[in-house]
């Protein structure tokens, strides 16, 4: 048996790890579509075949963090090799160019939105997860540390509440006859 206590803590870390996991999958939809439309719309700027088509695939692709990209640009530059093999250099230059856009600011900050961490966190969750346990630690890592992010953020405010608790106990016992203290 579990203590109540213990078991009230796991129940806690393990509905913040659901409703943060749920947070990171919605993010990510926003992010897929965001890029999706960027590639769409890139792709009708310089004129190339089946943007719509690549922007699709390459939204789809980007559930799969960075083998994903590599997928759709593949499959982009075979899509274009058979429409028009003389615009195929263009395509992958602007795949890449777009790909670093959104691979530097927008999916750390939309995904670092939608799970409570910062950019420059959610960039570091994700290269510290896929050093230590590849495409998983990808996945995996950036809600856990939000997850963990909050955990500690709470613990911090439960001791500073604590803390100024005590300061006012203190000074009520140091000055009993100032209408503040009376009122404790």
């Amino acid at each position: 048996n579990v203590p109540d206590e213990k078991a009230d803590k796991i129940y806690y870390v393990s509905g913040l790890l659901r409703e943060t996991n749920s947070q990171l999958l919605s993010g990510q939809s926003v992010e897929a579509i965001i890029l999706g439309t960027l590639i769409f719309i890139s792709f009708s700027i310089f004129r190339l075949p089946y943007a719509g088509l690549i922007g699709l695939l390459t939204g789809i692709c980007s559930f799969i963090p960075y083998i994903g990209g590599c997928c759709s640009c593949l499959i982009g530059m075979f899509l274009i090799l058979l429409a028009d093999p003389s615009r195929i250099i263009i395509s992958i230059i602007v795949y890449v160019i777009v790909q670093f856009v959104e691979n530097q600011f927008i999916y750390p900050h939309v995904v670092g939105n939608s799970v409570g961490l910062a950019p420059i966190w959610t960039l570091i969750a994700a290269l510290i997860g896929g050093k230590l346990f590849g495409l998983t630690g990808i996945i995996f890592f950036i809600p856990l540390s939000a997850v963990v992010f909050i955990l500690v953020k709470e613990n911090t405010y439960k001791k500073l509440e604590k803390k100024r608790a005590a300061m006012e106990m203190e000074t009520a016992s140091q000055h009993p006859d100032t209408p503040e203290n009376k009122r404790l």
